[in-house]
């Protein structure tokens, strides 16, 4: 929940974070030796604003540049002000601007002037606001890097500037999780819907396409029964044209139009980012809780933006520090095209746990055999009797999974090579040659041998000497991943309606689990409107500074619970009993003041004489 107070185990843990993850070598990296001109303050209070977000997001409070300044300035205690860099030597150094304030009485001054308290006599000066806007300016010109906020960029430096936000998102995450005993995932996808609203041409295009039954991305295979819930679907992806950023300056820069999920399942228009998140989850045969629930990685794109190229981008990058074999999707990750998706992660060694709908089971022939679900069957199973799970795990019950289970000894092949790896090919054995029943096709003796262990016997198709399935041993199928009818997007390990299945699918609950927490406005209130810095730059990073916070204290949590976990991690370390606080008197004020400046002046004097 969020701190009524902050104290400094809540500073340390945040310092360590910060300092940790060397994120600050990537947002405002050290000045070269050597290099003449300005220096001014600009790491300095960028690492002030890193630490005042994730304050912010601790105290529940928004994490705007305003809400930042307020909690560096009036949460923290004057001892840690010092500390941190809030109060300060002097660094403004025109005598004008210095005398345009009362020594004893400094405040927020405005009409154009400096925003910052300044006790001249005294010499020291607290953070300014404009401190902070200037550093979050100069980060912004840095590494904004969307159509929206940067529409001259050259496609190179698009790219660049991108990989440098996302490493800093992946060093706050890196630090914030410890190592995995498992390696399943689940992803998912959350709106991150704008505040204001966006552009009405692109707004009306958007609905135009829903009512058509268009709003699909390039990624989705619209050509299966399943239904297409993608959020993604605006086909508008090209950079702004010159001289439109100062249309778009009105609306949220990189935001879009795209497709969400609403709350009763149907489709509706949004306009915003669209956030792709993997959590952590335990393996489908786990017991008790040996692991936390943690953000794994976190991408935010334009909400028109393919699902794919940012997903498997994710992927890899999580892949270089945690291995993952299994992968838990909805329906948004089930409709996507299997050449696009479901190769490229068995290509990275990657299997999928999908979701499935009881009105989806289309049924196809393959050399002769019933595939369903990816799945081979009997070409005499009666595959309209087959039981298909419920939509909610709530409607299934033992008796139902018995029936699946019965169902799926009596017809469905037995599989030797899964097909779901680096390798395409799969194969499969009958009920009949795996010893699960007799059929006649497969001769007299094989119907005895099953009658007399009390097995069913199956009564082939009439035309079962022309189907590959009935006169092979076992049959090899490598399927096409363009092709739909192959079915390769819905290949799984678990039978589908089986209790390993749904056992294995409930896993992906615990993405959505994750986003109640972090969207919640009494917790890291991961939302739009609560930051209200523009560019997909400032979106991807606070939303990393507020994962690590929501790593932190699901990690915390679950240490605390269970006694696992590393217990000389930092972030795990308890915190001594909270004794309260104290506000200082004037004089107790002047004391500190006076200690920290002479430290701080001492600091300089031997910086000088080290470079002279």
């Amino acid at each position: 929940m969020s701190a009524k107070r902050l104290t400094r185990p809540m500073v340390e843990r945040t310092l360590w974070i910060v300092d940790e993850s060397n994120v600050m070598d990537v947002l405002a990296p050290p000045t070269p030796a050597g290099q003449r001109g300005r220096k001014g303050r600009i790491r300095d209070n960028t690492r002030l604003w890193v630490i005042g977000v994730i304050l912010c997001t601790r105290m529940g409070h928004e994490t705007t540049v305003k809400g930042v300044y307020d909690v560096l300035t009036q949460a923290l205690p004057r001892e840690m002000q010092w500390e941190l860099g809030v109060l300060r030597p002097l660094t403004t150094t025109k005598e004008t601007t210095r005398a345009a304030h009362d020594p004893e009485a400094a405040r927020l001054t405005k009409n154009g002037k400096p925003r910052k308290e300044i006790w001249t006599d005294l010499g020291y000066e607290r953070l300014g606001y404009d401190d902070l806007v200037n550093a979050t300016n100069k980060l912004r010109d840095r590494l904004d890097y969307g159509h929206g906020s940067a529409p001259d960029l050259p496609p190179g430096e698009r790219v660049r500037r991108r990989s440098l936000v996302e490493d800093a998102v992946d060093r706050l995450i890196k630090v914030s999780v410890i190592p995995r005993t498992c390696s399943t995932v689940t992803i998912d996808g959350t709106g991150q819907w704008s505040w204001n609203i966006g552009p009405k041409m692109e707004q009306r295009n958007a609905q135009k396409r829903l009512a058509a039954g268009t709003a699909h991305a390039v990624s989705e295979d619209v050509e299966t029964a399943l239904q297409v819930t993608s959020i993604v679907a605006d086909d508008d992806t090209t950079p702004a044209p010159k001289g439109a950023a100062t249309t778009r300056l009105r609306h949220c820069l990189d935001a879009a139009w795209g497709y969400k999920t609403g709350k009763g399942g149907q489709k509706e228009v949004g306009y915003g980012f669209h956030q792709h998140t993997v959590v952590r989850t335990a393996d489908p045969n786990s017991t008790g809780r040996p692991e936390p629930l943690l953000v794994e990685g976190l991408v935010v794109v334009p909400a028109n933006e393919d699902v794919v190229d940012a997903s498997l981008r994710l992927l890899d990058r999580i892949q270089l520090r945690s291995k993952i074999t299994r992968l838990a999707g909805d329906l948004l990750y089930t409709n996507l095209k299997a050449d696009r998706w479901a190769v490229p992660l068995a290509q990275r060694g990657i299997e999928q746990i999908l979701a499935m709908r009881e009105d989806g089971g289309g049924c196809v022939d393959i050399n002769g055999a019933v595939m369903q679900y990816g799945w081979m069957h009997c070409p005499a199973a009666p595959m309209d009797q087959r039981p298909l799970p419920a939509t909610f795990a709530r409607d299934e019950d033992e008796e139902h999974y018995d029936t699946v289970e019965e169902f799926k000894a009596n017809w469905s092949f037995d599989r030797k090579e899964s097909g779901l790896g680096r390798n395409p090919s799969s194969k499969w054995i009958c009920p009949a040659m795996a010893g699960r029943g007799g059929c006649w096709a497969r001769g007299t003796d094989n119907v005895t041998v099953a009658r007399e262990a009390g097995l069913p016997i199956i009564t082939p198709p009439e035309d079962w000497q022309t189907r590959p399935c009935c006169t092979n041993k076992t049959m090899d199928f490598t399927p096409d991943p363009k092709n739909p009818h192959h079915q390769r997007k819905l290949m799984q390990r678990e039978y589908v309606g089986t209790r390993r299945w749904r056992r294995a699918f409930n896993l992906s609950s615990s993405v959505e689990g994750a986003f109640g927490i972090l969207k919640n406005p009494s917790r890291q209130r991961m939302r739009r409107g609560q930051n209200r810095l523009p560019g997909l730059a400032m979106a991807n990073l606070i939303n990393g500074l507020k994962a690590s916070v929501f790593n932190e204290e699901q990690l915390r949590s679950w240490h605390e619970e269970t006694g696992l976990g590393p217990a000389e991690h930092p972030l795990l370390q308890a915190d001594p009993h909270d004794w309260g606080f104290t506000d200082p008197t004037k004089e107790q004020a002047k004391e500190i003041d006076a200690r920290h400046l002479l430290v701080a002046r001492t600091e300089n004097s031997t910086v000088a004489e080290e470079a002279a």
